[in-house]
């Protein structure tokens, strides 16, 4: 394994764990020395590393759409997991214990902050889902019953055991937090006090260019642009060598590139029915842009919008899809753009706001078209899904 993988690991897992795989471990953790200077001095992050896991604890500089847990729909699937948390810290490793003395610990944990009540099925439901979690990312582990059955009958027990992964799972600050009451606070919390000359603006940038499609900046706010340009290459040279890519920089964004054969984690472009429409749709906005006179923010961004973007998403439709798979082809209008607009959010090819949309240089990046000898009717009389072969344009 080299070094590039050995740093790809750690950032595409939350972490790595003896346990589940004993020989992934011992490989990261022999390469870690190598990795001391781009994850503590560049990102800034914290390494746990131990007899039983390994984790880098990735913290973002700032929120992103897409992040949080994918299993979780409700805010009350958060308090509970902390709930978990909490009871499982007074427990120790290898210590069983009943869903039902859980249940009544959690009640106590959550009567002055989010009361629960066990006999509505939408909290059952909610614990379900954070205990289906707690045991894929190995913090417990069912030792005698399935946790899936406690959503239809609030009597079901189930025996489990503690692994001691619990205490490693929330991320260290090393300062006091209980101030911060919102992502807001979070943000600005780890910024504050950047007496070293800068380096916080390393870390930024840099986590900034490993975790997220792009990095922008405003005409009033160009200090990372500045030393991303006087920095480029020392930038690219460390972003290379521990993951491998090329870092491209414009006039106001830059991006860090993964060649398709070393990519990994979820990517864009990828093989999907949705992000091909995306692809297509932001073809259709790139030649928009050029034939008519859009208005423009100070950092080059196009505005538009809900109507806009709507109509133009639905034209999209209309014109391509029919290379598209039934499911996306037969969602509602109202559906279908919900799914465009949570994708394109998630990867900064566009911001939301409440009355206008905005543009971001990425959707004009990524282009695409079907191949000239594409076949439409037989895609549309076989009903074949994700039949999309795009090209980059």
């Amino acid at each position: 394994m080299n070094k590039q993988y050995d740093m790809r690991y750690l950032l595409d897992r939350y972490w790595i764990t003896r346990s589940e795989n004993r020989e992934l471990y011992y490989e990261i953790r022999r390469a870690l020395p190598q990795q001391t200077h781009f994850i503590n001095e560049l990102l800034g992050w914290n390494m746990i590393a131990n007899e039983s896991v390994i984790k880098l604890e990735k913290v973002p500089p700032r929120s992103m759409p897409w992040m949080g847990i994918e299993e979780f729909n409700e805010t009350m699937d958060y308090c509970l997991l902390c709930a978990l948390l909490l009871y499982l810290a007074d427990k120790e490793d290898g210590e069983q214990f009943l869903l039902s003395d859980l249940t009544e610990t959690i009640e106590t944990y959550m009567a002055g902050v989010c009361p629960v009540d066990w006999t509505l099925f939408q909290h059952r439901k909610s614990l379900v889902r954070v205990l289906r979690y707690a045991q894929r990312m190995g913090i417990l582990l069912a030792y005698d019953g399935s946790s899936e059955n406690f959503s239809t009958f609030r009597e079901h027990e189930v025996l489990y055991e503690n692994t001691g992964l619990s205490r490693h799972f929330m991320v260290h600050f090393g300062r006091d937090i209980s101030a911060c009451q919102s992502v807001q606070d979070f943000e600005a919390f780890a910024w504050e006090g950047d007496t070293e000359h800068g380096r916080l603006r390393i870390n930024r940038v840099y986590r900034q260019l490993a975790l997220a499609p792009a990095v922008y900046w405003s005409e009033g706010d160009t200090a990372d642009y500045d030393y991303i340009k006087n920095q480029r290459q020392w930038i690219e040279k460390y972003l290379d060598e521990a993951l491998g890519g090329e870092l491209q920089i414009y006039k106001n964004g830059a991006f860090f590139m993964m060649s398709e054969e070393d990519s990994f984690g979820l990517t864009h472009p990828r093989d999907s029915a949705l992000c091909d429409a995306v692809i297509l749709l932001c073809t259709e906005l790139r030649d928009r842009v050029n034939s008519v006179a859009f208005p423009r923010t100070n950092n080059d961004m196009a505005v538009i919008t809900h109507r806009e973007f709507r109509l133009l998403a639905c034209q999209c439709r209309e014109k391509y899809g029919k290379g598209w798979g039934k499911q996306l082809r037969e969602l509602s209008d109202d559906k279908y753009c919900q799914a465009l607009l949570a994708y394109m959010t998630e990867w900064m090819l566009l911001q939301e706001h409440a009355d206008y949309l905005l543009f971001t240089p990425a959707a004009g990046k990524w282009i695409g078209r079907y191949p000239k000898d594409y076949n439409w009717d037989k895609q549309e009389n076989n009903e074949v899904e994700n039949v999309t072969t795009l090209e980059n344009a």
